[in-house]
């Protein structure tokens, strides 16, 4: 049995659907600069999701915990508590959306130092390693160090920092989605 060649019409994508790329492609081109240009927008809508989410989550834990008999009752137990928190918690921040800004900024240094710290232990303790591989993990953990403890005392940086990975990721979707489509 050969394998058999895929025809021409299998293989290519359909013109509107490459010109909805292209499309889709330019709108996150834009938006990286809107970003860039309107951070405080930016911020509030992504703070917008992320409350959003939390409360549909929430209402989702919750009904889950009230209504699985299959699951242990323990298991239903932590199911509501996290709806109600995850409730809780997305009401807070469309009532309070500075503290979900911070909270968001604090949760992403902490993530960064605990990274850091992991990535200093790896080079400090594995030995199989080159030394060039367990220096750069050393140098590169104590950065992410830094740069935890310099947002932990000035949040602004971790804010910048947050708009412009939001920004360069659009760019990049935008381009590469553009890209494919042209291929």
């Amino acid at each position: 049995m050969t394998a058999q060649t895929p025809t021409p019409s299998s293989t290519t994508t359909p013109s509107w659907l490459r010109a909805l790329r292209v499309i889709f492609g330019l709108i996150a081109i834009v938006a990286s600069f809107y970003v860039l240009s309107s951070p405080g927008l930016a911020v509030y809508t992504l703070e917008l999701l992320l409350a959003f989410a939390m409360i549909f989550i929430g209402i989702s834990r919750l009904t889950r915990g009230l209504s699985h008999r299959l699951f242990s009752k323990a298991h239903r137990v932590v199911d509501v508590i996290a709806g109600i928190l995850g409730i809780v918690v997305g009401f807070a921040v469309l009532s309070f959306p500075l503290m979900g800004v911070i909270t968001l900024i604090f949760l992403l240094a902490f993530a960064t130092m605990v990274y850091g710290f992991g990535s200093i232990a790896i080079g400090a303790i594995v030995k199989r390693l080159p030394k060039w591989v367990r220096a750069f993990l050393i140098v590169m953990g104590l950065l992410a160090v830094i740069f935890a403890f310099a947002v932990f005392g000035e949040p602004g940086i971790g804010l910048f920092t947050l708009i412009v990975l939001l920004s360069v990721s659009l760019m990049v979707h935008g381009i590469e989605s553009i890209v494919s489509a042209l291929k």
